[in-house]
C-alpha cells in the first residue's frame, strides 16, 4: 500500500465574511439603482420606447382590424391615445415633445396623430423628444410603417 500525501486544509470564507460582503453589495445596489433610473438619458429612452410601443400597437391593430388606426399625441398635455381606446398614456412632463405628421392628421395646435393602414403603411411622421440637452427621434416610415428610435445630437 502506498501512503497518500496529506490533503491541504480547505480554505474558504466564514459566514461572517459572507454576510458582510452581501450587506455591502445591498447598500451599493440601493444607492446605484435609483441613480440610474433618474438619469435623463434613461428617462428619455424609456419615454421613446413607450411612444414606439404605442405606434407599433396602432400598426398591428390596423392590420388586425383591417381598417386604419391612428395613435394620437397631444404634446401640450403629454398624452398618447390609441384611436377608439378610452385609455390615455401619460408621458413625463419634463420631456419636450414635437410632432411632425401629415397635415390631415393634425387635430389642433400640438395635437395630432400618425395613422396606420391595413397593409402596414402609414401617414408617416416623427416625434422628437428632448430632455436636458439630449434628443431622441421616433420616426415612422410612410411606406412600410416601420417605427425606429434614433439618438440625436441636440443643437
Amino acid at each position: 500500500m502506498t501512503a497518500q500525501a496529506p490533503r491541504p486544509a480547505l480554505q474558504g470564507f466564514t459566514l461572517l465574511e459572507m454576510l458582510v460582503t452581501l450587506a455591502l453589495m445591498a447598500v451599493l445596489l440601493a444607492v446605484a439603482v435609483p441613480a440610474l433610473r433618474s438619469s435623463p438619458g434613461v428617462e428619455l429612452r424609456t419615454t421613446a420606447e413607450t411612444l414606439a410601443s404605442g405606434l407599433r400597437q396602432a400598426r398591428l391593430e390596423a392590420q388586425r382590424r383591417q381598417r386604419p388606426v391612428a395613435l394620437q399625441l397631444n404634446v401640450e398635455t403629454h398624452t398618447l391615445q390609441l384611436e377608439a381606446d378610452p385609455r390615455l398614456r401619460r408621458l413625463p412632463e419634463a420631456i419636450q415633445l414635437e410632432l411632425f405628421t401629415a397635415e390631415q392628421e393634425m387635430l389642433g395646435p400640438g395635437h395630432g396623430g400618425i395613422r396606420f393602414y391595413p397593409d402596414g403603411s402609414s401617414t408617416g411622421g416623427r416625434v422628437t423628444l428632448q430632455l436636458e440637452g439630449l434628443k431622441v427621434r421616433v420616426d415612422v416610415a410612410w411606406l412600410t410603417g416601420r417605427v425606429q428610435i434614433t439618438q440625436d445630437d441636440a443643437s
